[in-house]
């Protein structure tokens, strides 16, 4: 049935519901007393979600060489699940539903173990844990379990880095017990994975110095999604979920569950926390009102799956019942009636002069300042003046130094002028306000919001028409593409997560999964640009290992237009024109609403505009 690093598991005749494991790496002796030690306290009766050792198996010398298990039909492990690209060919009817179920349903699994079998995982992680086609999850690999048995602790002593919580980043685990809070990091990974289609929360674009892998990401507490991107110099890769589409429990779970604190390690979410968030997480998720496939938590402001897919041009989840909804809308939808009914609405007509409406502002006088700056003007000029005078009649006497007189008159009655100008400044600032301010109010309660929304729902009207002669379009651009899409479809079916790619380990695979690269069609010379620690060199491997793939495509002639890209081009015509005549429906109400409040609007001057207009008034009383 499948095989190893560390043995073999095979089928046993006659034995339809149990699968044998032998060891074949020349350990079995190491593990004889822990498996015989689950087999006595029976933990196979205990929890009926962990694959557990039923029975030991020994030679026909009598030594031991491996044991007794339940048998898994049809599961698959969790990757294969939460990645887009391999949740299309092995959970073709998946929706975020299914993928939100399986998430309670592990942690609901863990919590078993934990509750009922004196048993720690260990090395949580996406291979250890298969899904089935009813959500339904299994723990698999429980020989490696830390398994207490009476005064002895049976350790685990493997690990998988992208899923050790950062205490034990570089520890040997062969000389440390584990605990449960380290399970709860673990299951906090997958649970994200799950949720956040494959993205690692560990993965992102660091901006500090050097590459930061996923390893030393979670060592030094680097959460990509956390609110705290100050601290941890992370942002996320581009086209993912965000915190903010999540409820606001399972987003503190989330930050609790990765916190770089060392003082909160144990306090992050038990397995029990997560089932009781998810459930309630499960149950509060809502359908999209664009895309029916679609499914969401309430609280988010938008599909993100929508905003999503349209960013990265791929489907997320099936398409299947999106044309069939599509088509049920549209047989309930009237084209020329939801245009008359758009053309009835009239607009509110053009926009009365502010003017018209303000009051004059009451209780206005001169401001104190304005005052001062009058009387002190008018005290220079009676002085001036006098002045002026007086020494007029003094150079008529023949004293000519009374023109000094004269001089100092002239400025007393001309200058002084820096108050009066911050008075005039003061009014043209005022104007300008009142202006802005009126010019604003005049666009609210005038034809300029009613003409553009009227103009919006033209242009979708004329988009609508078009829709059959764009599905024709493209799908005659199908047809024309047959090879070209039968070698993408080829490329989609070889997984990287699956491949043997010199120095593409598991933590860069789930890297290349988190920035959306998941097989051989993803690798382009151009996607690595924004992946971390892809140099020349990763890129070159990746790239040479897409060629090996693609040299044994065999185009087959025989073969219409591929079916799958026929329902994406349908089901996204469909979308389209749902949205269309979703927008087109609200239309005339929405038409209706701007008008009335234009119309209402048009009564009530606004306060901005009434404060505006009293501080013209009072800039111009101040300056007479």
């Amino acid at each position: 049935m499948g095989k190893g690093g560390e043995g073999t598991i095979f089928q046993l005749e006659g034995e339809a519901d149990l699968a044998a494991k032998i060891y074949t790496d020349g350990k079995h002796l190491d593990r004889e007393k822990k498996i015989k030690g689950m087999v006595s306290q029976e933990l196979h009766k205990r929890s009926k979600l962990v694959a557990f050792p039923v029975d030991t198996l020994m030679s026909d010398t009598g030594g031991f060489v491996g044991f007794l298990m339940r048998r898994i039909v049809g599961g698959k492990p969790t990757h294969e699940l939460y990645a887009p690209g391999s949740r299309k060919l092995e959970f073709p009817q998946a929706d975020f539903r299914f993928l939100a179920l399986t998430a309670t349903n592990v942690a609901r699994a863990v919590a078993d173990l934990h509750h009922n079998t004196n048993c720690i995982i260990g090395d949580i992680n996406h291979s250890g844990i298969l899904v089935g086609t009813n959500a339904i999850v299994t723990l698999i690999d429980a020989d490696s379990f830390q398994f207490q048995c009476e005064s002895t602790t049976h350790r685990c002593i493997v690990g998988t880095g992208e899923y050790t919580p950062p205490e034990l980043q570089g520890v040997p685990l062969g000389e440390i017990d584990r605990e449960h809070h380290h399970d709860a990091f673990g299951l906090a990974i997958l649970v994200f994975q799950l949720l956040f289609m494959g993205r690692h929360p560990f993965a992102g674009r660091y901006s500090g110095p050097g590459d930061m892998p996923i390893e030393r990401a979670i060592k030094e507490g680097r959460f990509a999604y956390s609110s705290r991107n100050t601290e941890t110099k992370m942002e996320p890769p581009p086209f993912v979920p965000t915190l903010s589409d999540l409820p606001p429990d399972m987003t503190s779970a989330f930050e609790r569950a990765f916190n770089a604190n060392p003082s909160l390690y144990r306090s992050r979410p038990s397995p029990a926390e997560w089932v009781s968030v998810l459930s309630r997480f499960e149950a509060e998720l809502i359908a999209c009102r664009i895309n029916p496939t679609h499914y969401h938590a309430k609280n988010a402001s938008v599909c993100p799956w929508c905003r999503l897919e349209s960013g990265m041009g791929v489907a997320l989840f099936p398409a299947s019942g999106a044309a069939t909804a599509g088509a049920s809308l549209r047989s309930n939808f009237d084209l020329t009636a939801a245009i008359a009914a758009i053309d009835r609405v009239l607009g509110p007509g053009p926009a009365p002069d502010a003017l018209q409406v303000v009051p004059a502002p009451a209780g206005l006088s001169r401001s104190a300042a304005a005052g001062e700056t009058h009387r002190g003007l008018m005290g220079r000029r009676i002085f001036g003046g006098l002045l002026a005078i007086g020494s007029i009649a003094v150079m008529t006497h023949g004293v000519p130094i009374a023109f000094l007189g004269l001089i100092f008159a002239a400025f007393l009655l001309f200058g002084g002028s820096d108050a009066l100008n911050k008075l005039k400044a003061a009014k043209t600032q005022a104007e300008r306000n009142w202006a802005q301010v009126a010019r604003e109010w005049e666009s609210e309660i005038g034809e300029s919001r009613f003409d553009r929304k009227k103009s919006e729902l033209r242009s979708l009207i004329t988009e609508h028409k078009g829709l059959p002669g764009l599905e024709k379009l493209r799908l005659d651009d199908l047809e024309r593409r047959r090879k070209e899409i039968q070698l993408q479809r080829f490329l989609e079916g070889h997984l990287i997560a699956r491949a043997k790619i010199p120095g593409i380990g598991d933590g860069r695979k789930a890297t290349l999964a988190s920035y959306g690269i998941e097989n051989a069609s993803d690798i382009t010379k151009g996607a690595f640009y924004s992946v971390p620690g892809f140099g020349p060199a990763m890129t070159s491997k990746l790239l040479s290992w897409r060629q090996s793939v693609e040299r044994k495509f065999v185009f087959n002639a025989s073969l219409g237009t591929d079916p799958t890209s026929i329902r994406q081009v349908r089901d996204e015509i469909s979308r389209r024109r749902m949205e269309i005549e979703q927008a087109l429906t609200r239309g005339p109400i929405e038409l209706e609403q701007i008008r009335t409040h234009a119309i209402t609007a048009r009564g009530r001057p606004t306060q901005q505009l009434l404060e505006a207009w009293r501080a013209l008034k009072q800039a111009e009383l101040d300056l007479t």
